[in-house]
C-alpha cells in the first residue's frame, strides 16, 4: 500500500473515532483524535504530490521516501515528519479555502503538539472546532477524490447534514446582513445629489488599502458601490513558444482566492468564502493585469 493510502486509512479511522467521542461529549478524546486525523489527512495530501513534502529536515527520512532507504541509518517505520502546525501551513498554501477554518485548525494543531491544553479551549469552541474539522477534512479529501462515506463511515450522513445546516445558517445570516447594509446605505446617502455622491465615492474609494494581488475593488452586493475584496494569490507560470518550438519567454497567470470583503459605503463585511458565496461575490478572482516583474524583477521578459 502506498504511503498516501496508508495515511488516508489511518486518518479515516481517527476521524470516525473523533466524531464518536464528540457525540459522547468526551471532548478531550475528540480533540486528540480530530487533531490526529487532520494531521494525517494533511500529510496524505502532501504525500500525494511527493512523500518528501512530509519529511522534517532529516536526511535518513528523505532517503526512505525517495526510494533510497538502503543508505539510511534510521529504520523506515521511524520517519521524522513535520508537525501538525506545519502540515496546516502547507495545506493552506495548497488550498487557500482552508483559511476559513485556520483559527480552529490551529487550536487542533496546538493541542496535537501539546502546545495548549483542554482547559485553554473555551467550551463554546468545541462546536466550532468540530465544524472546522469535518469541513476541512471534507475539502481536502474531496480534492483527492475520496468519497465522504470512506472518510466518515457511519457518520457520513451526519456530517453531510451538519454541513448543509451550517450552509443554510450562513445563507440566512448573510441575507439579513445584506438587507441591513442596504438600508444603512439608503439612510446615509439618500439626501445627496449625484455630484455630491461622486465626491463621497471618490473619497471612500481612495481610503481603501488596495493591492494589485490581495486587495481589489469590486461592486458591493448590498449597495452596488465599490468595496474591497481580500484574499491570497497563486501564480501559475505559462510559457511562450516560438516558431521553432523553443521557449521564448513566460508570463504569470495569477488567481486570487478571496476570503473576506468590506464596504466603506454601507459597512457590509463578509468574513469567509461561505459568506462570499452566499452574497453572490466570487471566491476566486483572475488578476488580468499581473506584471511578471512583480514576481521576478531581475528577469527579462
Amino acid at each position: 500500500m502506498m504511503l498516501t493510502d496508508q495515511l488516508l486509512k489511518r486518518s479515516e479511522d481517527a476521524a470516525q473515532r473523533a466524531i464518536r467521542h464528540y457525540l459522547a461529549k468526551e471532548y478531550d478524546q475528540f480533540l486528540i483524535h480530530a487533531g490526529h486525523s487532520f494531521e494525517l489527512v494533511g500529510k496524505a495530501r502532501l504525500a500525494a504530490i511527493h512523500p518528501s513534502l512530509i519529511v522534517d529536515r532529516d536526511f535518513d527520512s528523505f532517503l526512505h521516501v525517495c526510494a533510497a532507504g538502503k543508505h539510511a541509518k534510521r529504520p523506515p517505520w521511524n520517519l521524522k515528519t513535520i508537525t501538525a502546525t506545519e502540515v496546516l501551513s502547507r495545506c493552506i498554501q495548497l488550498h487557500p479555502a482552508l483559511n476559513d477554518f485556520s483559527a480552529r485548525l490551529k487550536l487542533l494543531a496546538d493541542y496535537r503538539n501539546s502546545a495548549i491544553h483542554l482547559g485553554e479551549i473555551v467550551q463554546e469552541e468545541q462546536k466550532e472546532i468540530f465544524h472546522a474539522f469535518i469541513a476541512s477534512a471534507s475539502l481536502i479529501t474531496g480534492e483527492m477524490g475520496v468519497k465522504p462515506k470512506e472518510v466518515f463511515g457511519e457518520f457520513a450522513e451526519l456530517v453531510a447534514t451538519h454541513l448543509d445546516n451550517s450552509l443554510a445558517e450562513v445563507n440566512r445570516e448573510v441575507a439579513e446582513r445584506l438587507a441591513r447594509s442596504k438600508t444603512l446605505f439608503e439612510r446615509r446617502y439618500s439626501a445627496l445629489d449625484n455630484t455630491q455622491m461622486q465626491v463621497v465615492a471618490k473619497s471612500v474609494e481612495a481610503s481603501y488599502p488596495v493591492d494589485k494581488y490581495e486587495r481589489r475593488l469590486i461592486d458591493c452586493p448590498a449597495c452596488g458601490m465599490q468595496g474591497l475584496i481580500i484574499g491570497s494569490y497563486d501564480v501559475d507560470w505559462q510559457v511562450d513558444i516560438d516558431r521553432d518550438g523553443s521557449i521564448s519567454g513566460g508570463y504569470p497567470v495569477v488567481t486570487m482566492t478571496a476570503s473576506a470583503f468590506a464596504c466603506g459605503f454601507c459597512d457590509l463585511t463578509l468574513d469567509d468564502a461561505a459568506e462570499l458565496k452566499a452574497s453572490g461575490l466570487p471566491t476566486t478572482v483572475d488578476i488580468e493585469d499581473a506584471d511578471p516583474k512583480d514576481f521576478y524583477p531581475e528577469r527579462d521578459y
